[in-house]
């Protein structure tokens, strides 16, 4: 075997790198499907708006959640083995979604719910044998993905978007004030970050009950909660010190994204109280587009970006792909206010969407090989050495885990 093909072979050895160039890849390739004919693609909507739940969505969540599962059980990182599994699940969904109709119903199901199945039958182990019963949200999330999988191939839509919306406030809600605090910490600039927890926890009490609600009550109910989950986001992240995160651009992208998910959910509870002013097509963007895509680009960014000390650095290739995945988000909700005769604004969403995604997939090729750095998604190397095999260690010989905890991780 050839130092190169050697060197490609640890592509296997965390499950980020797979699934985080497939989520990236993905992300790019699925809004093509409308320069197809309509008789190749006759349900463009339907697969346009389930592959980037479950296939770019389901790939960006796998790729988190089991490249940070060893950090949680505190045992060594998941096998190489077991990310070929998952991606070759991965691809096994794509067909089948593409194949739906043409399938048997058992077929499908079962095509498009493996992948879930088998990342929420390995998170339930690693929780279970480990005790992390705090990290027991992550094969509940999986599991709710891939129910909500199901259902979208049976019965059409689902609340998948909202799904995701309760795992951004639960990994970013904990990320975000965490990489800050240690920022701020290490910087010594002023005041300490406060983060109330509790306000996230009702805000994703009351993301769960707008979920249930869904055609279910009167539209008005789940739009006040959804409003008063937003606005518990937004009263939270006045404390996180965002603006001064600007002067840390790595970690000034992460809020920009999480801020998109009370903006989002404040125009989905405006949608629902008053859909003759606010479109529900612009509130499902704001979600999807807006807090999906942005918050999906700044995870998936971190581990491939380069390392100064304690610091990541944001390339300019990679803060170009944020800021045309956020445009192109702005543009999409903001159709409806601009003048269309002259001026194409879902044209220049996609444009941008897809302009942003080829960049990050330029920016994230070289991540694909090589060591492996860990933690994956924080600077915290301190005097960590590769030891082969996906396992470091500390020069005083304690083996360390993939990420660190986040409260206390370095940005």
């Amino acid at each position: 075997m050839t130092q190169e093909s050697a060197d490609w072979g640890s592509i296997w050895r965390a499950p980020y790198r797979p699934l985080f160039f497939l989520a990236g890849l993905w992300a790019l390739v699925v809004p093509m499907v409308w320069l197809l004919p309509e008789q190749l693609a006759p349900d463009k909507v339907e697969w346009h708006s389930r592959e980037l739940l479950f296939g770019m969505g389901g790939a960006a969540a796998g790729g988190y959640l089991l490249t940070a599962l060893p950090a949680w059980t505190k045992r060594g990182p998941v096998p190489p083995a077991a990310t070929m599994i998952a991606t070759c699940l991965w691809f096994a969904a794509r067909l089948t979604s593409a194949l739906s109709e043409h399938l048997p119903i058992v077929a499908a199901a079962i095509g498009v719910s493996a992948y879930f199945a088998v990342l929420t039958a390995m998170l339930t182990h690693g929780v279970v044998a480990s005790g992390a019963w705090d990290r027991c949200w992550a094969p509940l999330g999986t599991g709710a993905l891939g129910i909500n999988a199901l259902v979208s191939i049976v019965d059409g839509p689902s609340p998948t978007p909202l799904v995701y919306a309760v795992l951004i406030v639960l990994i970013g809600g904990r990320a975000v004030p965490a990489f800050t605090r240690s920022w701020l910490d290490r910087t010594r600039r002023g005041r300490p970050l406060r983060n109330r927890r509790e306000l996230s926890h009702l805000a994703i009490a009351g993301i769960l009950i707008a979920a249930c609600l869904n055609g279910a009550w009167p539209p008005t109910l789940s739009g006040l909660v959804l409003l008063f989950s937003g606005a518990l986001l937004l009263r939270q992240m006045t404390e996180w010190r965002s603006l001064e995160a600007r002067h840390y651009p790595a970690l000034f992208i992460l809020h920009v994204a999480f801020a998109w998910t009370p903006m989002a959910l404040i125009l989905g509870g405006l949608s629902a109280i008053l859909p003759g002013q606010v479109p529900a097509d612009d509130a499902l963007h704001a979600l999807t587009t807006g807090a999906m895509g942005t918050m999906i680009a700044a995870f998936m960014m971190r581990p491939a970006m380069l390392r100064d000390v304690e610091f990541l650095i944001l390339g300019r290739t990679m803060a170009g792909a944020f800021s045309l995945v956020s445009l192109s988000a702005l543009l999409r909700i903001s159709g409806d206010w601009l003048n269309e005769d002259s001026f194409g604004p879902d044209a220049a969403a996609a444009i941008c969407w897809m302009a942003g995604w080829t960049l990050f997939l330029i920016a994230y090729f070289p991540a694909m090989s090589g060591p492996v750095p860990r933690p994956a998604f924080s600077a915290a190397l301190g005097n960590q050495v590769e030891l082969g095999n996906g396992i470091t260690a500390v020069e005083c010989g304690v083996v360390c885990n993939e990420v660190p905890v986040l409260d206390n991780a370095r940005p």
